[in-house]
């Protein structure tokens, strides 16, 4: 799946895509607001749900830099 074809999608086949296609890499809490990060082929999806107003957003992004927040949150396997 392309970055283009994602955000083409209404938010609806967007979550559908990322529960089937991504990998889930980690999770934060902000106030009322989880937000889930997914890697989707060359890209990567916030997709954020606050608990009080139920209201779901999806935001798609390719630029690394985007990922300075969730740096204390991952854990990459170690290699050697």
């Amino acid at each position: 799946m392309t970055y283009q074809d994602f955000k083409k999608y209404s938010v609806r086949q967007q979550i559908y895509a990322i529960h089937q296609y991504a990998h889930f890499l980690t999770l934060t809490t902000v106030g009322d607001c989880i937000t889930r990060l997914y890697a989707l082929d060359d890209f990567y999806v916030e997709y954020k749900y606050n608990i009080t107003t139920l209201q779901v957003s999806v935001d798609a992004f390719k630029d690394t830099d985007n990922l300075t927040s969730y740096l204390d949150e991952l854990s990459l396997p170690n290699f050697g």
